[in-house]
């Protein structure tokens, strides 16, 4: 009985793979656990979302391109392709932004029933990122790496009577087939 493979020591911890080049790529996507890298058959990340990509072309543009198709339901990217140009003998980290959370339709209400002006943003100020939504008609808005309750900063005006905030508890009841959430949020 024998193994075959390639380990890689790393700043974030060690990671398997399949038999390496001189020149390889690591895929770092923290907490996209089991996504395929397309072109790469069988090459998937870990539990921790890293993954070696074997054979890297040195001194050329490769492509590094996650496979959508196999994201986790509560995981969303911000690109999900990397350009990296490895040089001969080099390992090169090609690093994706992650949001790790519940995916959430939520549709704003404030005071008195009216929706949320439409282009009103919405930001979660416990994300760590400064990412930020837009309301869509009626007071919707799409929101991703939602945490299972927490309170959303709403603006659509410098004015105290142009924001509000907005608590909301996730519960498993509202979980559809698609894994988006859906559910009411009280502007106050």
């Amino acid at each position: 009985m024998g193994l075959q493979g390639g380990i890689i020591a790393h700043g974030d911890g060690v990671t398997f793979g399949q038999s390496m080049g001189e020149t390889i790529a690591l895929v770092q996507a923290p907490g996209a656990n089991g996504v395929g890298v397309s072109g790469q058959t069988g090459v998937k990340t870990d539990w921790r979302g890293y993954a070696i990509v074997p054979y890297a072309a040195p001194y050329r543009k490769s492509q590094i391109q996650l496979n959508t198709e196999t994201l986790p339901d509560n995981v969303d990217l911000a690109l999900t392709h990397q350009t990296v140009i490895p040089t001969r003998g080099a390992v090169v980290k090609a690093s994706y932004q992650t949001n790790v959370g519940q995916r959430v339709l939520m549709t704003l209400l404030r005071q008195g029933g009216a929706p949320v002006p439409f282009g009103a943003t919405v930001s979660d100020p416990a994300q760590q990122t400064a990412q930020g939504f837009i309301v869509g008609d009626g007071g919707q808005v799409y929101l991703t790496g939602m945490a299972e309750s927490g309170t959303l900063q709403v603006k659509w005006g410098t004015g105290v009577d142009q924001q509000c905030q907005v608590s909301y508890s996730l519960t498993k009841q509202t979980t559809i087939n698609t894994g988006i959430q859906t559910l009411n949020g009280q502007c106050l």
